[in-house]
Parts: C-alpha cells; structure tokens; sequence
C-alpha cells in the first residue's frame, strides 16, 4: 500500500511538472513573439491588433482561419489582393526572409494566444511544414 501511495504521489508530480513547464515554454514563446510582433508587424497591423484603416487589415478570426498560410505570409509576404471581414486590401505585406524558424513560431504564438485565444504554441516543426508548402512566390 505504501509502496503504490509513493508512486501515485511521484506520477500526481511528473504530470504537474510537465505541465509547468510547458506553461513556461508557452509564456516564453509569447513574450518573445511578442517582441518580434513590435519590431515586424505592429506598424502596420498596429500594437492592438486592429490594422490601419483602410490600409492593412486586423488581425481578426477571419485573417487567421488558416494557420499555414499566415506563417507563408509572414515569412514570403502577400503581393495580391485579400479580403478581411468583408473589406478588401491592396497593399503589399513586405517579405521578412531574415527570420528564423523558431522566431516565426513565437510571433505565431505570440498571435494565436492574443487575437486566436489559443493556449497551445506553434512548434518549430508546423512552421517547417507549413513554409515547404507555402506557393511560389
């Protein structure tokens, strides 16, 4: 009895200390994205998320619906017309070719935690397999 009490206690803090440190992987993806969000998006989807205007577009459930194609977007850019909650947008979204893997994946999570309401991260390998199926620019 004593003998699976201890192994009951000891799997209750494996589970519970998994679990801290995914929270703190997740929390340290979102602070970084959330750096990144300032230095490459933010000036023109702005620091709240709501775009400007008639401009660039918020980042909204609907600009989000496909998580593969917003990583294609962030890492090779839009160069063709969208439509966002019905309003259509002809502005370039510039390329950034110079980040990383892993930073793609923090501003993705930095996104999908703030305008997505996910609690999950973007891993390093969904941002690869997305970016092997982005269309040619």
């Amino acid at each position: 009895m004593k003998l699976s009490l201890q192994l009951a206690s000891f799997l209750v803090v494996l589970i519970l200390a998994c679990q801290g440190r995914s929270a703190i992987k997740h929390e340290q993806y979102v602070a970084e994205g959330f750096t990144l969000f300032q230095t490459h998006c933010a000036n023109c989807h702005q620091r709240d998320g709501k775009g400007l205007e008639n401009l660039y577009p918020a980042l909204s459930a609907d600009y989000l619906k496909d998580k593969n194609q917003v990583i294609c977007w962030i890492k090779n850019g839009v160069h063709q017309p969208m439509t966002v909650n019905g309003k259509s947008y002809n502005r370039a979204m510039p390329a950034n070719p110079g980040l990383k893997e892993l930073e793609i994946a923090e501003i993705m999570t930095y996104i999908y935690a703030t305008w997505g309401k996910e609690t999950e991260i973007t891993t390093v390998e969904t941002v690869q397999a997305a970016l092997e199926k982005c269309p040619p620019k």
